[in-house]
């Protein structure tokens, strides 16, 4: 039953070959002509099995950093303690990691004084010790373009035709190696549409407080991730029924449970897409959410004063502390808030002179703050009608 499991999913990756990277498979092919392994790794590979289009491609390999430099052209070794290669082509930079496993506990006593988190990093091993030492199974697939090799030791193709998202290991021991595995399992369930694994959702539940612990940039890498998900309304759910929100984002947990304004933040939500926000943009993305937030917390636009609202000591204990907005982004966001009155204003607007109309329309917030003004209902359609057309003609 396995066997037919993998020649299936061969069959699948072998028609599915257009959608791989061309450049990623001539970084394999150098390593494999310089002898050694290459394999795509973890989401790529995954998402091709679930029909997703990857964006990334890393690849694992038993060379080391220093061999896959020598070896792989316009490479260059990155980390002081936690050693990567990166390929540069073109605009792309391909990820290259060397095969890791686990260190045993005399290698590790023999490190006094060092972060052993990053010392178990760094001891390279075999691609099945690699593949334990990953997160899910379903991130723990390996595959050979060249030679149409499918690599499973973690039992991730079983998971993904069952639709399961699974910890590799004993899920609680791994959350408490690092807790943003919680935020993971979650944005990977409601990017794939995967059910938690029962044991892992459990251990979710008992041990949300630990994502505290977890560093505030890595846990703004994962709240970036969540806002650009389709599914993004059951995603907010969800983290809000397993009590995630409480723990790392109390403001959130805070307007969840008064129904209005949650329904009201989720119908906000729910107009990303007919706007086209760029979710490519972390500025875009926090400007979205927090306006959102703004809005749904005081109903209506005309109740926010945007002066109190970016002095509340509160709020931007949210903005940076829960949610991780830098400096530069909160102030490109409260002066893109602020030209929404001034789009409002076409009479005065057509009144200005050639030069300070240009300055407006090629300001770098002008985009944004017209699709806030749509979002709250400042701006209307004839509004946006007029603004698009204004700009055509003047860069006519």
């Amino acid at each position: 039953m396995l066997n037919n499991v993998v020649e299936h999913y061969k069959g699948k990756l072998k028609s599915s070959l257009d959608d791989i990277d061309p450049q990623a498979v001539g970084i394999i092919k150098k390593l494999k002509d310089a002898g050694f392994d290459g394999y795509i790794v973890g989401g790529a590979v995954r998402d091709l099995l679930v029909n997703i289009k990857p964006k990334d491609f890393d690849i694992a390999t038993n060379a080391t950093p220093q061999e896959v430099r020598r070896k792989v052209p316009y490479c260059f070794v990155i980390g002081r303690r936690f050693k990567l290669v990166h390929a540069r082509r073109g605009e792309k930079i391909f990820e290259i990691a060397t095969y890791r496993r686990e260190a045993t506990q005399e290698e590790l006593s023999s490190e006094d004084g060092a972060d052993l988190t990053f010392v178990e990093e760094n001891f390279f091993g075999t691609l099945q010790e690699d593949a334990f030492r990953r997160d899910f199974t379903v991130n723990a697939l390996f595959y050979d373009p060249l030679a149409e090799n499918l690599v499973d030791h973690c039992g991730g193709l079983k998971d993904i035709r069952d639709q399961v998202i699974r910890m590799i290991g004993n899920p609680t021991e791994r959350i408490k190696e690092d807790p943003i595995r919680i935020l993971r399992a979650l944005r990977l369930s409601q990017k794939l549409g995967f059910q938690i694994e029962t044991e892992l959702r459990q251990s979710i539940i008992e041990n949300a407080d630990l994502l505290t612990r977890g560093v505030l940039p890595r846990r703004r890498e994962e709240w970036l991730k969540f806002f650009k998900l389709p599914s993004i309304e059951m995603s907010l759910m969800e983290m809000y029924d397993l009590q995630i929100f409480k723990h790392v984002l109390p403001a959130f947990h805070e307007l969840f449970e008064n129904e209005t304004e949650r329904e009201n933040f989720l119908a906000y939500i729910r107009r990303a897409s007919l706007l086209n926000f760029d979710l490519s943009q972390p500025t875009v993305i926090f400007a979205f959410v927090i306006y959102s937030f703004l809005l749904a917390k005081y109903e209506f636009p005309q109740k926010i004063n945007l002066n109190e609202v970016f002095d509340n000591t509160r709020f931007l204990l949210f903005c940076k502390e829960e949610l991780g907005v830098y400096k530069v982004e909160m102030t490109a966001i409260q002066i893109a808030l602020q030209h929404i009155h001034v789009l409002q204003r076409q009479d005065s607007f057509l009144k200005k002179g050639e030069r300070r109309q240009r300055a407006l329309i090629n300001n770098p917030h002008f985009d944004l703050a017209l699709k806030l003004g749509l979002l709250s209902g400042e701006l209307s359609a004839q509004d946006k009608i007029f603004w698009t057309e204004f700009i055509e003609k003047m860069r006519d």
